[in-house]
């Protein structure tokens, strides 16, 4: 599988090129915007295109690291499209409400997370000796938990990326996110600040059409990250028991977007605009414009690694039962020498440097903890010996 391919025409038909009123803009957008007609703020596409390709590369690298990616978009539109997505990747989401502290205050929403799971587990098994009152404030309580931490319970820590539909209703999520060094992958309309986000995607953020293309091209970049991290780890996926059907859905592998709706009076009277900015994309102007082959490159497979750390004797531990780590990032740590759980607790402050320096996870061991989690592993071997 590799990263699914971004047309103009995509774009033009799903109306990712209209901005909003132009006495509505941000004047940081400037750079992005093609022009104005009738009042309406018309965006560059010919940058749309190679941005959104550096931000998908951006996602794939990331997943393919063993990382994961959180979806959010609270607004309206956003909501229901954004869920759907990120279940269909194996992903996480938050498509109600933004709970300040969601990533700063990670150990709190911990705790509220642990509560759903405890309130799921009772409701499962039935509650004996309640009354029907308190059944019924048991089951308001789950679903409210449920609407604002239903897509990140699984989650175990700190996602490695953000993507975000409209960087104006999701600020606080964008500054949680800039505080704790995670890049941001965003749509920012013409009306949106593009300064501190990572990897910036000019286009219409309202739009249900471009909304629903967004988060599919975004799934597809997803499921092309883990392909190649089972990959780099040796898995034929062909010959796994169980299969993603999602990963098998003709959306997920390139689908064609939906046909165009019928011609507006709008999109009629910008015609010849979306012709001069299809031209334009076909010949850019070299000093203006962003050329796709100037993306950074992919990291090295897993197996490219060089120890970092004298490798112990013995059976290697479950790296997997410290929350982050998943199968990737585990042989990643193996190949730097990382086989115990006391190896990890006892790494001081320039080891823990070095470590995240050579994952490149920008300060994940400090940020999940695992020091503090290794060790309580490794007093858990101590008192079943």
């Amino acid at each position: 599988m590799a990263l699914p391919d971004i047309s103009m025409r995509q774009l033009l038909e799903a109306g990712v090129h209209f901005g909003h009123q132009s006495h509505r803009w941000n004047p940081k957008m400037a750079p992005y915007i093609f022009g104005e007609r009738n009042n309406i703020h018309i965006i560059d596409l010919a940058q749309t295109v190679p941005m959104f390709y550096r931000a998908l590369q951006a996602v794939s690298d990331v997943v393919a690291q063993g990382g994961r990616v959180l979806f959010v978009g609270t607004k309206r539109q956003a909501s229901e499209v954004v869920a759907d997505s990120a279940r269909r990747c194996a992903q996480y989401y938050v498509n109600s409400r933004w709970l300040g502290g969601m990533l700063t205050n990670w150990k709190t929403i911990s705790n509220s997370i642990q509560r759903l799971k405890t309130l799921e587990s009772m409701l499962e098994e039935g509650v004996q000796g309640l009354t029907k009152k308190e059944r019924l404030s048991l089951t308001r309580e789950r679903d409210k938990l449920e609407r604002a931490l239903g897509g990140i319970k699984d989650m175990g820590g700190i996602p490695d990326l953000l993507f975000v539909i409209d960087t104006n209703k999701e600020s606080i999520a964008v500054a949680e996110a800039r505080r704790l060094n995670i890049p941001v992958a965003a749509v920012v309309d013409s009306n949106s600040d593009p300064q501190g986000i990572s990897y910036p995607i000019p286009g219409n953020d309202d739009a249900g059409r471009a909304l629903a293309l967004y988060c599919d091209l975004v799934t597809r970049a997803v499921l092309d990250g883990i392909s190649r991290g089972q990959g780099d780890m040796g898995v034929d996926i062909g010959a796994s028991e169980e299969v993603n059907e999602a990963a098998l859905d003709d959306a997920s592998f390139g689908g064609e977007v939906p046909e165009a709706g019928p011609v507006t009076e709008e999109s009629a009277a910008n015609r010849d605009v979306l012709v001069a900015a299809e031209a334009e994309a076909a010949n850019p102007d070299p000093e203006s414009s962003v050329q796709t082959d100037k993306a950074p490159p992919s990291p090295g497979k897993a197996g490219d690694v060089e120890p970092l750390f004298a490798r112990p004797e013995g059976d290697a531990d479950d790296l997997k039962k410290i929350n982050g780590v998943g199968p990737v990032l585990e042989q990643k740590l193996n190949q730097l020498g990382i086989t115990r759980y006391a190896q990890i607790a006892g790494l001081d402050q320039a080891d823990t440097q070095r470590l995240d320096a050579a994952l490149g996870s920008a300060g994940r061991v400090e940020r999940e903890d695992w020091i503090a989690q290794a060790t309580a592993l490794v007093k858990e071997q101590e008192a079943a010996a």
